[in-house]
């Protein structure tokens, strides 16, 4: 397991597209503290045409990192952090009023359907066990 503060840049020439990342339904989002340290936050992903969209808290400190400086580090993830792909350099935005509510829609769509395909999976899961 790589260390949180050196992943892995993917430095090709590929153009990167979401569904690079969005195979994935987490992704390790890795923000800049003052110092230049990496901080490495695993987070749960929805995706719009051609954004990744992460929704958290308006006071967490990975905010506070994302509005002093934008430039983040992404990569696909298991629920538990590990890497399962290239890492990709991106800026982060916040958004604000009618494009906030509308992102915030697509994420919880994507939450939901991915709760519920956990849900289905676990209950046929033990209907086999049966």
């Amino acid at each position: 397991m790589r260390p949180s503060g050196n992943p892995r840049l993917f430095k090709g020439g590929e153009e990167v597209r979401p569904e690079d990342i969005m195979r994935s339904k987490y992704a390790n989002i890795y923000t800049y503290k003052k110092d230049g340290t990496l901080v490495k936050t695993t987070v749960l992903i929805g995706k719009d045409e051609n954004r990744i969209l992460i929704h958290t808290g308006a006071e967490t400190r990975k905010v506070k990192r994302i509005k002093r400086n934008p430039e983040v580090l992404i990569e696909p993830s298991t629920i538990f952090g590990k890497s399962r792909g290239k890492t990709y350099k991106g800026r982060a935005r916040i958004l604000y009023g009618e494009e906030r509510e509308m992102a915030l829609k697509k994420v919880t769509r994507c939450c939901i359907e991915k709760f519920f395909s956990y849900v289905f999976h676990d209950i046929i899961a033990r209907k086999n066990q049966l």
